[in-house]
């Protein structure tokens, strides 16, 4: 069975593609034999994502890169994610990736990223990042 999100791309892809159940339906029945796509398999969905990208759609957002940092939703954001590389430059954080500062999130609060922090969440991690540079003599001001 294919993931939510592997769901929801599909049946974004057929509204913007402007396709009508009718057409829907006989593309999954000629391609696959199936009237939905959540009786699908895994690799079934992925080909009919990329037949619909041949088709034209392209989907408005990209998964993140690894090692591509999150572009911050508010000033704290960006305040946690200037610390952390000001502390690998020096040398304290041995691993700069976006990866490496959701776990160390993770860690601190219990939430797997942290645009899901709340602002005194986000506090609590800007104060640990200070603390951290202040034991390791960073000067980060």
């Amino acid at each position: 069975m294919p993931s939510r999100a592997d769901l929801a791309k599909i049946h974004i892809a057929k509204k913007e593609l402007g396709l009508t159940d009718e057409a829907y339906r006989d593309i999954m029945r000629e391609r696959f034999g199936k009237e939905s796509a959540a009786k699908l398999t895994v690799g079934q969905a992925c080909r009919l994502i990329n037949h619909f990208r041949s088709l034209g759609w392209k989907p408005k957002y990209q998964q993140k890169l690894p090692g591509v940092y999150s572009k911050p939703t508010d000033g704290q954001e960006g305040k946690i994610i200037a610390l952390w590389l000001e502390l690998a430059k020096a040398g304290v954080v041995r691993n700069k990736s976006d990866r490496a500062l959701q776990a160390f999130v993770r860690r601190m609060t219990k939430k797997h990223h942290m645009r899901w922090c709340t602002t005194g969440e986000k506090n609590t991690i800007i104060e640990a990042l200070k603390d951290w540079g202040a034991r390791e003599g960073v000067d980060l001001v």
